[in-house]
């Protein structure tokens, strides 16, 4: 099962890399559908532990502007989400368990 946790993991490792994360790439990645991947993208930005990689209106920082379309944002994790994951890895006491 991929949860929200396994992507936003994923989304670190690019980000360290200096990469950012697009729908296709996390669909790829786990095996999801373009939808199901905008889901967790979607659930993860909504709950500010992603931002889109380039700058956007201060209004629609965090969600998307009437009519847009996820399919060209890409994301990188935020610092709140660097603090969930380590949140993450204390309670797994055992480093990236989220991929186990």
């Amino acid at each position: 099962m991929v949860t929200q946790d396994k992507v936003l993991a994923f989304i670190s490792l690019r980000t360290a890399d200096g990469r950012a994360v697009s729908v296709s790439q996390a669909g790829e990645q786990f095996g999801l559908s373009l939808e199901a991947a905008a889901g967790h993208l979607w659930r993860l930005w909504r709950e500010r532990l992603i931002e889109t990689a380039s700058p956007r209106p201060a209004r629609f920082r965090f969600r998307l502007e009437p009519g847009e379309s996820m399919a060209p944002l890409r994301f990188r994790i935020t610092r709140r989400g660097r603090e969930r994951l380590r949140w993450h890895d204390k309670a797994d006491s055992g480093g990236w368990a989220l991929f186990r």
